[in-house]
């Protein structure tokens, strides 16, 4: 029931945050002109680069420490734990291949070297 509870106040948290974001977008596309906009976001992308970078080592870090409580709470067994904690490296290591592939956007600079114009 904890689990339950916990999961739907994530996923309430995650679409009131997406609204959020969407509507200062929404907001700002109207009171600014598209290049503008894009002009103000592209000086956030390091940043945003970073934050995404800390999130999935810190993710990394506390990793042990998240399955041994969880498990210590009788939420999973200990079979379960040893299986999660021995995931934890693919884990990171699929967030950073979708982190390469989405948020460096390498799809598109490899299409472009190959010399695709998208037209």
């Amino acid at each position: 029931m904890r689990q339950r509870r916990w999961f739907l106040r994530l996923c309430v948290f995650t679409i009131v945050s997406t609204i959020l974001i969407g509507a200062l977008l929404m907001v700002s596309l109207q009171s600014a002109s598209p290049e503008s906009l894009q002009a103000s976001l592209d000086g956030y992308k390091t940043k945003l680069t970073v934050i995404r970078l800390m999130i999935i080592g810190l993710i990394a870090l506390i990793w042990p420490k998240l399955v041994q409580s969880t498990e210590l709470s009788g939420a999973i067994s200990i079979e379960r734990s040893k299986d999660l904690k021995e995931l934890r490296w693919r884990i990171i290591g699929w967030l950073l291949l979708i982190e390469l592939l989405l948020g460096q956007n390498l799809i598109w600079r490899l299409l472009q070297t190959m010399g695709w114009s998208g037209a």
